[in-house]
């Protein structure tokens, strides 16, 4: 005996707009959450920009006077990335403005 599936009316223009309004709202949402492009690439070139600089004292390449330049030049990219992503929305900045973690 097979079981058959009941039919249903079609959703009023209401339900479709109120489906419509939700996935909108449910987009925009997600690319709020989403990390910024700009940041994201800094960091992954910050990652190996540090790696490399650290094999390369590692095997001797470079001497320590270039290592802790590279080292700070990876925290200077580092707090850029953090800026494009948490601080460069066009506010004038403070610890208020901060997303909470």
């Amino acid at each position: 005996m097979k079981k058959r599936k009941k039919r249903r009316a079609p959703p009023s223009a209401s339900e479709r707009r109120q489906h419509a309004l939700a996935d909108m709202e449910d987009r925009r949402e997600r690319k709020a959450r989403r990390m910024n492009p700009i940041a994201r690439n800094l960091l992954f070139g910050n990652l190996v920009f540090l790696a490399v600089t650290q094999l390369l004292y590692s095997g001797g390449y470079i001497s320590d006077m270039l290592s802790g330049s590279a080292t700070l030049l990876g925290i200077f990219l580092l707090l850029l990335a953090l800026w494009f992503q948490f601080g460069g929305k066009g506010h004038t900045g403070g610890t208020g403005h901060w997303p909470g973690l």
